[in-house]
């Protein structure tokens, strides 16, 4: 079932966001296989189950949206932890981060996740459900079934693993300040866990070695590279070079912003991301925002809007 409401939406910190994201959204559920199979069993016995479970969408349409003639672009837009997708609450996600872009004539759709939170730091259930999603959408509206993907924050990992995951349905990428690696990393002096020097923070629901574990099923509770494989962006899709350098091999042009003052996110780790795709001959754009913290900024939303123009 499907809930229209024109509404101005409610931003994470419990705000009324900008008049330009006064429009009717969409809200609706999908249907997805909870299920994945992460046992190394030999059992010669048929594994895979169904787990179905549902999952809160929400998508924009623009004021340029017809059912016929030409398919308007869609931009899957994931949300950052703190941000949901929420009918109830009026609250929409990623589609926050693309305002101007639906304003501008796309269409875009987020999707809450796995948990009730959303905190699902782009594990297969969240995306599984965005797929879902996109299939919901583009088959009910003349929408683009080639999209663009967005995200910004701990959304950028989720946004990067879709990529990943689904490389035949995505044209190009727009990612804000995103958390890119699972595992610690050390990158220009610092020892980073996708987040700023935080190798361990208070609290069992602000650990992000906690999110990790709970959303990529470890057993036991205890650490399982195995289970994030297809699932660590900063590892999808490379190598390590004969000078021990990681590369990688993106399947479509990337642009990422970062602010320089960030302090959730630490933004060299974006620039050892883009120095990993460079180093295999790939496109990325890196724009590096002086003095910026862990925000959108509307140098951003317009350089998103011109980035994402390029592939229509």
């Amino acid at each position: 079932m499907e809930i229209r409401k024109t509404i101005r939406p409610i931003s994470h910190n419990g705000k009324p966001m900008g008049d330009d994201s006064v429009r009717e959204y969409i809200f609706f559920n999908v249907e997805y296989n909870h299920y994945r199979d992460v046992s190394d069993s030999t059992e010669n016995a048929v594994r895979d189950q169904v787990d179905m479970r549902e999952c809160e969408c929400v998508l924009a349409l623009p004021d340029s949206y017809t059912d016929n003639g030409e398919e308007t672009p869609l931009i899957i837009s994931f949300h950052g932890s703190g941000m949901r997708v929420c009918e109830k609450d009026n609250m929409i996600g990623g589609l926050a981060f693309v305002t101007q872009c639906i304003n501008a004539g796309y269409a875009a759709l987020d999707v809450n996740g796995s948990e009730l939170h959303g905190r699902t730091i782009g594990c297969f259930e969240h995306l599984m459900a965005a797929y879902r999603a996109y299939r919901y959408a583009t088959k009910k509206f003349n929408l683009s079934r080639q999209v663009l993907i967005a995200g910004g924050s701990m959304g950028g990992q989720s946004a990067f693993n879709f990529i990943g995951m689904f490389p035949n349905i995505v044209t190009a990428a727009g990612i804000l300040f995103p958390r890119l690696n699972i595992d610690t990393v050390d990158v220009n002096g610092h020892s980073c866990l996708g987040s700023w020097d935080k190798l361990n923070t208070q609290g069992a629901d602000g650990n992000p070695r906690g999110r990790i574990i709970a959303a990529h099923r470890f057993p036991s509770e205890e650490w399982c590279e195995q289970n994030t494989i297809g699932f660590n962006s900063y590892k999808i899709r490379s190598f390590i070079n004969s000078d021990g350098e990681r590369v990688v091999i993106p399947p479509c042009p990337i642009k990422i912003w970062h602010g320089t003052a960030d302090k959730t996110i630490d933004y060299v780790i974006s620039e050892e991301y883009a120095r990993a795709v460079r180093r295999a001959g790939c496109y990325i754009e890196l724009h590096l925002l002086d003095g910026v913290g862990h925000t959108t900024t509307p140098v951003m939303r317009e350089e998103m809007l011109m980035w994402f123009n390029r592939f229509k």
